[in-house]
């Protein structure tokens, strides 16, 4: 697989979008085979792994978080992204792009991915 440079991060020149686990293509792949696809992904190279707040509302950040905690997190780069209003169950009474609207939501985020840091993070 061949490689890129993206700021200070080194990415796979073919990333893993995955809202089509879980959101917007029809019928969606059994959770077990989708962290199989991911670990496929991987194991050929794929590095770079982007999903957002809004796929599923949260679930695809969830099946994310699942299917990269079994790798190495120092050898794959996760890209999400927030949407600018509040979600269903979000209550953000300062607003979505506060400092605390932004703070809760990416403590959401990394909650969701079972991760300490997120690499890119970009408003939807």
């Amino acid at each position: 697989m061949k490689i890129r440079k993206l700021g200070n991060l080194t990415v796979s020149a073919i990333g893993m979008g995955c809202m089509g686990f879980t959101h917007a293509y029809g019928d969606m792949p059994d959770e077990k085979d989708g962290i199989k696809a991911v670990h496929a992904a991987f194991d050929l190279g794929c590095n770079f792994f982007d999903t957002a707040e809004m796929y599923s509302y949260f679930k695809n950040e969830e099946f994310v978080g699942k299917a990269l905690k079994d790798l190495p997190r120092d050898k794959v780069v996760i890209s999400d992204k927030f949407w600018p209003t509040p979600l269903p169950g979000q209550n953000m009474p300062e607003g979505k792009l506060s400092e605390a609207g932004i703070r809760q939501d990416i403590e959401g985020s990394l909650r969701r991915l079972q991760t300490d840091y997120i690499d890119i993070y970009t408003e939807h």
